[in-house]
């Protein structure tokens, strides 16, 4: 909890002190008109988009009960979970052309279905075989907040001689927190089980879960007088953190993450901020719960096309 403790108070102070630090210097930094890459004072940016994601790799589902047997549950192949769907929401707000905070909402849509010929040893309990198992039930969502700094006023009067390709980016730095919410169910945590089960087969992951810090960078820079190329990256790690809650012993929470986004936007100043895009993102996560009393683990690897708009008002 030190760690977690320690984490909110750099994020809080890099917000306090980057909103005072050059805040006046660039307040008028936009043109009378919407400029895609150079926000205004006070303004509102409004981000939409929504990602089908196909599953790659190996995404994998765990959860052990004391020291009975737990198997590896593959999300496609036992399952039936072949793509999913990310729909998202990102609210920021400019204090100058320089300065912003942001506030991010994700839902996790799984979809598909197996018939399950093998028995799976599922928290303590064996699922039976012979039957349909799907994700039913599940409920997953992100919160994040995050503070965000244009850093090219930083360097912009200093692009003179870099090759064409290097200059008139606009890059921008964000820290902040994120929680997850995960209750991920099978069959709605009611699957048929071999014998009489104690436990629904779910994993509520937000239980024994904490805000875990992100760090992540975005660039842009026209293609042409109405077209942009964006792309965005961002990540978090940390491992075995004292989650502050007991089963079998401390529970000890691991959570690592990236992603990345690769879009085109069209901009066009008479369409008064409102500026489409199409892409291509991939998204990596992989969650654990340690103790002696319980073990949960959720991975899971996409890509996928995404659509979108940003609204700036």
């Amino acid at each position: 909890m030190r760690l977690i403790r320690l984490a909110m108070a750099l994020a809080v102070t890099a917000l306090v002190v980057s909103t005072n630090c050059w805040a006046s210097d660039f307040g008028s930094l936009r043109e009378p008109d919407f400029d895609l890459l150079t926000p205004a004072p006070h303004q509102f940016d409004i981000e939409a988009e929504d990602t089908y994601q196909f599953l790659v790799g190996a995404n994998t589902l765990r959860r052990r009960i004391d020291s009975f047997p737990d198997s590896a549950i593959s999300l496609q192949n036992d399952l039936g979970v072949s793509q999913m769907q990310l729909p998202e929401v990102l609210l920021s707000y400019w204090f100058d052309s320089v300065n912003a905070a942001q506030f991010q909402f994700r839902y996790f849509g799984l979809y598909g279905s197996k018939y399950e010929t093998q028995p799976l040893a599922f928290g303590g309990s064996i699922i039976s075989p012979n039957q349909e198992l799907n994700p039913g039930g599940d409920r997953w969502y992100t919160f994040g907040g995050y503070y965000e700094r244009r850093l090219t006023p930083l360097y912009q009067n200093c692009e003179q001689g870099l090759p064409v390709f290097l200059q008139g980016w606009d890059t921008r730095a964000k820290i902040g927190l994120e929680f997850t919410y995960n209750d991920f169910r099978i069959n709605d945590g009611s699957p048929n089980f071999s014998q009489r089960s104690l436990y629904e087969a779910r994993i509520r992951f937000h239980e024994k879960g904490l805000p875990i810090p992100v760090i992540g960078i975005e660039e842009r820079r026209w293609l042409a007088p109405t077209v942009a190329f964006e792309v965005t990256a961002q990540g978090y790690w940390a491992n075995k953190w004292d989650s502050g809650r007991s089963e079998g012993g401390t529970v000890y929470d691991s959570q690592s993450g990236f992603e990345t986004h690769w879009r085109v936007v069209y901009s066009n100043r008479d369409w008064r901020g409102f500026s489409p895009f199409a892409g291509l993102s991939y998204y990596y996560s992989k969650y654990t719960q340690t103790s002696s009393g319980v073990g949960n683990l959720l991975r899971v690897q996409m890509i996928g096309p995404e659509l979108g708009f940003n609204w700036s008002i």
